[in-house]
């Protein structure tokens, strides 16, 4: 009988943990989509403004300020999604963004005002003016994945 008890009350504390356990599980795998999902709309913002300097696509003066506006906004968003623990799992996220956090803020830091810098340019520059702040844009962005990924 008392074992009877114990393996019920091992059970009942079972029941309750693991929808915990599976909660925290998902809720890591949404982090991990969302901030996914932020950098493939950063990358096409960034691509549709390359492609225009490039004279890939036709030059729409109103389209390159939102793609502009649209990349810094977004520069905003993903990093709040590196939670501990959404280094496991679908991701390609390094390790090194919870063991560097100051390195990996001072990355994002930069980038964040990089590509306000686009986006002023974007909008307010002959489409020239538009090149080099796009490199430093790309050139942050491959040194953060070089640095911040596996």
């Amino acid at each position: 009988m008392k074992y009877l008890k114990k393996v019920m009350a091992v059970c009942a504390v079972a029941a309750v943990l693991a929808p915990t356990a599976v909660l925290a599980e998902t809720r890591i795998q949404s982090d991990i989509a969302y901030r996914r999902e932020l950098m493939v709309a950063m990358d096409w913002n960034l691509v549709r403004i390359a492609q225009t300097l490039r004279h890939q696509r036709p030059y729409d003066p109103s389209r390159i300020a939102g793609e502009g506006q649209a990349l810094a906004a977004l520069a905003n968003l993903p990093w709040v999604a590196f939670v501990p623990g959404s280094d496991r799992g679908a991701t390609k996220a390094s390790v090194r963004i919870w063991q560097q956090p100051r390195a990996f803020a001072a990355a994002v830091s930069h980038f964040e005002a990089l590509t306000r810098t686009l986006a002023q340019a974007a909008a307010h520059a002959p489409l020239a003016a538009s090149a080099r702040p796009l490199e430093r844009v790309a050139d942050a962005c491959r040194s953060c994945h070089h640095r911040f990924m596996r």
